[in-house]
Parts: structure tokens; C-alpha cells; sequence
């Protein structure tokens, strides 16, 4: 009888183990904690863009702004736009890093131009929930901005100004393939930007292609 005890005994705690195994296995679409598959290390990228950009404001002197003698609006303005990534991959879902960008625009009476630098952070929610989506991209960036308006062929005295730079947009990524011990990915963008202090206003919607280097896959 202690011989059947004990093998049943020895049964129980090697059965114990194995079911506790089957409990502790997660399914890998919904393993929000795995190990990245996709997307790890140091990232590299850039972003090129066209788009619509509307700037206002006085000169940056505390006499004349609020003065509507020294107020300048330019209307709509196209122009261009590029920045720099310099980032790293926290997950296969998120990225998060710093990025430096600056913008141009014109019309027929106005020209403006900026510059701003902060932090980014590029979330990937479908990643896990829809696999065929895993590469839609949302973005925020934000930091210190700088801008410019002046009125062409005119005396108006220009309004400038630094202070708050808001961007938010989202983007798509296709893969190049392996590169360079990593993978290259390619897509378009689209973003709105926002730069804004007392004396000066800037605000545009920019379609851009972002180009970036995983090192890390």
C-alpha cells in the first residue's frame, strides 16, 4: 500500500508541473510582453514633405506685439519640410527618441521658415491585434520651435519668435529589407505641426515619406 502511495505521489507532482506549463502559455498575438520580433534597436530616419502652412504674428518686441499696426497674416503658403530621426525601438509597438526638423513656405506676398527639436514617440497599435496592420503608425512630437514671417518686397518688419512646437500624424512602413546588420522600411506620412508664442503663430499639414533604419532586426 505505501508502494502505491508513493507512486501516486510521484505521478501528482510531475502532472502538477505540466499543467501549471499549459496554463503559463500565452498566445502570440496577444503577448504584449514577448520578446520584439519586428522591430529593436537604434533607429536612423529621415522624413521629406510637401505641404500647406499658414504663419501670423507681430514682430517679437514687447512694444508692438498686440499692435494691429505690426500684425502680418500670410493666408495659405506651400512649401516643404524635412527632419531627422534619431530614435530607438522600446518594443516591437512603440519608439521613442529625439528629432530635429525644419519648414519653408511660400505665397505670391509672404514667405515664412522654422525650425524645431524635441521628443518623438511612434506607437503601433494594430500591431498585435490586426497582424496585416502591424505597420500603421501613430506619432507625437514635441519640443521648442521656432519661426519666421516676413512680407516680400514690403517694409513690414518681419514677426518671429520661439517657443512650443505640437506635431501629431501618422504614417505607414514597408519593409526594404535587411541592411547593414538591420532592416530599412519606407512609407508615407502625413502630419500636422503646430509652432505658437506671443508673437508668432505657425500651423501646416504636411505629406511626407519617411525613410528609417532598424538596427537591432
Amino acid at each position: 500500500m505505501r508502494a502505491a502511495f508513493v507512486s501516486a505521489a510521484v505521478i501528482a507532482a510531475l502532472a502538477i508541473p505540466s499543467r501549471a506549463s499549459a496554463a503559463d502559455v500565452v498566445d502570440a498575438t496577444t503577448d504584449f510582453d514577448g520578446p520584439a520580433t519586428h522591430r529593436r534597436g537604434l533607429i536612423l530616419g529621415t522624413s521629406l514633405g510637401f505641404g500647406a502652412i499658414g504663419a501670423s504674428g507681430y514682430p517679437n518686441n514687447s512694444t508692438e506685439i498686440g499692435d494691429p499696426t505690426y500684425y502680418g497674416a500670410s493666408g495659405l503658403m506651400t512649401g516643404s519640410s524635412s527632419s531627422l530621426l534619431i530614435m530607438g525601438a522600446l518594443t516591437d509597438y512603440v519608439n521613442f527618441g529625439i528629432w530635429f526638423g525644419r519648414q519653408s513656405a511660400q505665397n505670391g506676398d509672404w514667405r515664412s521658415s522654422g525650425g524645431a527639436g524635441g521628443f518623438r514617440v511612434e506607437g503601433f497599435p494594430l500591431f498585435r491585434v490586426v497582424p496585416k496592420l502591424r505597420d500603421l503608425g501613430v506619432f507625437s512630437q514635441f519640443g521648442i520651435g521656432s519661426a519666421t514671417l516676413d512680407e516680400k518686397n514690403s517694409t513690414y518688419v518681419g514677426a518671429k519668435g520661439v517657443q512650443s512646437f505640437l506635431g501629431a500624424g501618422a504614417f505607414y512602413e514597408w519593409s526594404l529589407g535587411h541592411l547593414l546588420g538591420g532592416h530599412a522600411a519606407i512609407g508615407p506620412s502625413l502630419e500636422y505641426d503646430s509652432i505658437w508664442s506671443r508673437s508668432i503663430e505657425t500651423n501646416g499639414m504636411v505629406l511626407g515619406l519617411r525613410l528609417v533604419w532598424y538596427g537591432g532586426t
